[in-house]
């Protein structure tokens, strides 16, 4: 005889289900199963197929044969043959992006998490009927790999391209399912060779140029450092020389041109507002006033005769203390400074270069200063003359690389004047409320606010007014004599893309004496990185070595000429692969101008908020540039004839629904860190090995050595932490389906993972649970369709009732997680009560049941792809999909299904409990009550239940006096007597 129990939790790790059947329940109300019952039981229950692969001693599901069997099953099937998008699927496309990877050759937590989101979300949409794009590469190109090379002598294409097999196996070990045929490599000379071309559309419209930028330089290794190289101190990370500050000619784009473009189109874009704020600040527009401080007395031959300044503060300007010039303006020149003062002017200003006056960021620091001997006249009082020093501060290639100097109301400027004896003017501007103005006036504090200008000498006329007149007032004021004009300006620099190193794509110029910079004709590109060079990240550019390579014919005159030795910044491959992607394999050009234009706007990317800045920023340069010479658009295809009136139409509405005015990304998800658990020694605050701690009973853990317990904390996963996991061994101890199904549940994606091993076994049961639920489901037949059934929906029992609302409610739940919030945790947490509750479900035979299940099942498959395939194999060939009428295809695979539709008819509540208070007090409860009643409704059918006598009524028999009622629908209504 065989008792069978029914455990009643609603963790995730504990729900035993037992079988549905009638048989079962029939068991189930006497306890014990006949001879007669256990044969047609098992009989029954012979086509149960998820139990299979259950170890039998040991109750673990058998993952590895699982996993192996779909990742086979998914390998056999045929790729897609890639044809011109229809007017239908262009309406249709999703393109899902996540951000390539680094082929650095191992995966971490933090992968797992941002392509699984990904994954989920292409398998989500494509259910919902979407044409979905879905690539992936590698952004191979950089300074990582070239390190590696050198360290292990080995040639970065090889190292790459190891690497990129290593994690591509590792992608496919975790289930995600990318559109393979369409990736790409920026190393690929297929790939770089278009890299190349955009550079040279961007020199084609003046859009690049060069000139000398301040580098990194390590005079011991003779070589360029990148800023990552250089440590706090200013020293270089493998020489451990002191870096110094060398100008060599770069390449840079001009996308402070595209600034206000750039600014204006966030607005429209659907992203995290603490990204726009990021990158709006980076672009960072500034309306003010460029005033020209004429050089007192002239300097013959110089290349200006004044020091142009922009300030934000034109109201201040009668407060001008000081000029400050950066180290290397073009007035710090022997030919330029007074004699008495020029060799020790030289000289700091060398120091503030090389760094060796502090280190750090120059634009940080606030003290290093010199004074030239030179002087400029005031723009509006030309009487005044002001002081020039250089600061160590000031950026040549920020403004004009000159600073005016209020000290009186900027904090920096006050402190310059402090450190550096530099007389302070007094202050020119004052609150408006009395009690700040009231302060002695040679004594002010510093005060940076607006306010008012004081009635003093120095302000003149403009004395009295507010500062957002006054700096209206005097800015016009100095452009009627020409010392001064309105200017907008951008903290935004010019793109840097020039790099000494070798491990990218070379610039596509060739240098003659005769001609100058020459780009390198189209047809022969790509300019191909030299083979077999020996690369020791010493002596300068690997690339200025290889004579054979670096030495050419001109194009224009067929002179001698030489290559360009700088390689691209590898932010430049990573700004258009997304373009490269809609058309990856096209050797005649970058994409095709319909293929692009069909697919973009990116609908999701997904990616790192580290790089909400730079990455997003320059891909949304590039792709506003190709957008505007009409590399892909609607104005690219508009007069191609080859392309229908109804696809053009149809790019038309993608183009405006989505980002406009050539922006990549319509919409950004920006993943959080994964944090592991973190041990520290509590004495010494040393970090602790895994096996340098022991969890002792009640999850206590202990130091092993001195036996104290240890401090514990969720910090980012490092090695030197020792808190790092592997993906790989978590998939082999856990699966890849519950790995994934913990990365989503543990927290949000946009928010920080705590990663805790432990509590993944929680999914493991689920998945068990789920199982079972579905042998149950295959042991037991619906009695009719679905569609039969809701036919006669109003005769339904009230458990079938309430079995299609909590299908339905979890149908709601989990298509806006994925759909809007992108809150998978709570998508996720609507299974887990969907699942729950059928297990509660008594008459297994009613199709609501079924359907249920049915849905439940679809609903898992994006995020637990091999068990969604597999339950959804067992159903069909149980015939349980065939007697729901749900499917009519014996071999139909889930992610050929359809998403469950939602019906808001199911979401009423069957039936609602409603609390009755009388006069605040809780008295009594109304049970099963029909959903949405009026409060008088309840307030007469309260009056009749026996408690009310008491409550409600008076000895007497007559009912006390209703002063108010407060009415809650479906919960609670407080009735107010006397």
């Amino acid at each position: 005889m065989l008792r069978l129990h029914r455990l009643r939790h609603h963790a995730v790790g504990r729900h035993v289900l037992a079988p549905c059947s009638a048989l079962t329940r029939n068991a189930c109300a006497h306890g014990t199963f006949t001879a007669r019952q256990l044969s047609t039981s098992s009989a029954r229950l012979a086509q149960v197929k998820f139990a299979h692969w259950i170890d039998k001693e040991t109750g673990k599901l058998d993952t590895a044969k699982l996993e192996t069997k779909w990742k086979t099953r998914w390998a056999e099937a045929k790729p897609p043959v890639r044809k011109p998008l229809t007017a239908a699927e262009i309406d249709r496309l999703f393109y899902v992006l996540v951000m390539f990877p680094y082929p650095s050759g191992v995966l971490h937590m933090g992968h797992v998490r941002v392509y699984t989101i990904s994954d989920v979300l292409t398998r989500f949409h494509r259910m919902r009927g979407k044409h979905v794009v879905s690539p992936m590469g590698w952004d191979a190109f950089g300074l990582p790999a070239e390190n590696a090379a050198i360290e292990r002598s080995i040639a970065p294409a090889q190292w790459t391209q190891q690497n990129i097999a290593t994690m591509k196996d590792q992608l496919s070990r975790i289930l995600t399912d990318f559109d393979w045929d369409r990736e790409l490599a920026t190393c690929d000379p297929a790939y770089y060779k278009w890299t190349q071309h955009i550079f040279l559309q961007l020199f084609k419209n003046d859009m690049v140029y060069r000139k000398d930028a301040v580098v990194n330089w390590d005079p011991i290794d003779q070589t360029v450092l990148a800023n990552e190289q250089v440590d706090k101190d200013g020293r270089s990370w493998r020489s451990g020389a002191v870096v110094e500050q060398r100008k060599l000619k770069q390449w840079f784009a001009r996308i402070t041109r595209y600034a206000q473009d750039l600014l204006d189109d966030l607005d429209a874009l659907n992203w995290p507002d603490h990204v726009k704020s990021m990158q709006a600040n980076w672009i960072g527009r500034s309306e003010g006033a460029e005033f020209e401080f004429a050089l007192d007395p002239p300097i013959p031959d110089a290349q200006s005769k004044a020091i142009s300044v922009f300030t934000s503060r034109a109201d201040t300007l009668f407060g001008v203390s000081y000029l400050t010039i950066a180290p290397d303006h073009w007035l710090v020149n022997a030919d330029h400074l007074p004699a008495e003062h020029a060799n020790h002017v030289l000289k700091r200003a060398q120091e503030m270069l090389s760094g060796s006056s502090g280190g750090g960021d120059r634009s940080q620091r606030t003290k290093d200063g010199v004074f030239t001997g030179l002087y400029v006249a005031h723009p509006l009082d030309s009487a005044r003359r002001v002081p020039v020093y250089v600061a160590d501060y000031v950026l040549s290639d920020y403004g004009t690389g000159a600073v005016m100097g209020v000290p009186a109301h900027d904090v920096r400027d006050h402190e310059f004047c402090q450190i550096n004896s530099v007389p302070v003017h007094i202050s020119v501007v004052e609150p408006e409320t009395s009690e700040f103005a009231e302060e002695s006036k040679s004594e002010l504090p510093v005060f940076t606010g607006q306010g008012v200008l004081r009635r003093i000498p120095e302000n003149g006329i403009y004395g009295g007014m507010r500062s957002a007149d006054a700096r209206t007032t005097i800015v016009a004021a100095a452009a009627a004599i020409g010392s001064g004009k309105s200017v907008v300006n951008y903290r935004l620099r010019d793109w840097l893309l020039s790099r000494q190193r070798f491990w990218g794509a070379p610039v596509p110029i060739i240098h003659c004496a005769s001609c100058g910079a020459v780009p390198v004709p189209e047809s022969d590109l790509p300019v191909e990185l030299p083979k077999n060079i020996e690369l020791s990240g010493r002596g300068g550019s690997p690339l200025a070595r290889a004579t054979e390579w670096l030495n050419c014919k001109c194009p224009s005159c067929s002179g001698p000429a030489t290559r360009d030795t700088d390689t691209l910044d590898t932010f430049v491959d990573s700004s258009w692969y997304f373009l490269r992607y809609t058309d990856a394999h096209n050797t005649q050009r970058p994409f095709d101008a319909m293929a692009a234009s069909s697919m973009m706007p990116v609908d999701i990317y997904i990616g790192g908020v580290e790089h909400a800045i730079l990455h997003l920023l320059y891909s949304r340069f590039i792709s506003k540039f190709l957008w505007k010479t009409r590399a892909y658009g609607t104005a690219a295809v508009e007069h191609d004839s080859t392309v229908s009136s109804e696809v053009k139409e149809a790019i038309a509405r993608r183009e405006t629904r989505g980002a406009r005015n050539g922006e990549p990304f319509t919409r950004l998800l920006t993943q959080g860190m994964v944090h592991g658990l973190t041990y520290k020694d509590p004495s010494s605050g040393r970090f602790l090995r895994s096996d340098e701690v022991q969890t002792e009973k009640g999850n206590v853990p202990r130091v092993i050595r001195t036996g104290e317990t240890p401090t514990m904390s969720f910090e980012k996963m490092s090695k030197s932490k020792y808190n790092g996991v592997d993906p790989g061994a978590t998939v082999d101890a856990y699966g890849a389906d519950a790995t994934r199904l913990h990365v989503l549940y543990l927290a949000p994606p946009q928010d920080v993972l705590e990663w805790d091993t432990q509590s993944i076994v929680g999914m493991q049961r689920w998945i068990l649970r789920l199982g079972r639920l579905v042998d149950t489901a295959c042991a037991s037949s619906a009695r009719e369709s679905i569609v039969c059934a809701l036919n006669t929906r109003n005769k339904w029992s009230k458990e079938a009732r309430e079995t299609y609302r909590h299908t339905h409610v979890a149908i709601q739940h989990a298509t806006e997680s994925l759909e809007a919030s992108f809150s998978l945790n709570t998508a996720i947490s609507a299974l887990i009560k969907l699942s729950n509750y059928l297990a509660t479900v008594k008459d297994c035979e009613h199709p609501t049941f079924g359907f249920g299940l049915v849905c439940l099942v679809k609903m898992v498959a994006p995020m637990a792809p091999s068990i969604g395939e597999e339950l959804w194999e067992i159903l069909i060939q149980s015939k349980c999909l065939h007697n729901l009428g749900l499917v009519d295809t014996p071999n139909s695979r889930i992610f050929a299904q359809s998403w469950p539709v939602l019906d808001a008819s199911a979401l009423k509540d069957v039936s609602a409990t409603v609390v009755v208070q009388i006069n605040g007090k809780v008295r009594f409860k109304l049970e099963d009550m029909v959903p949405d009643q009026d409060q008088s409704e309840l307030v007469q059918i309260a009056s009749t239940m026996p408690q009310a006598q008491k409550w409600m009524f008076e000895a007497t028999g007559q009912p006390k006096h209703i002063v108010k009622v407060i009415h809650v629908p479906n919960k609670l209504i407080n009735i107010i007597v006397k």
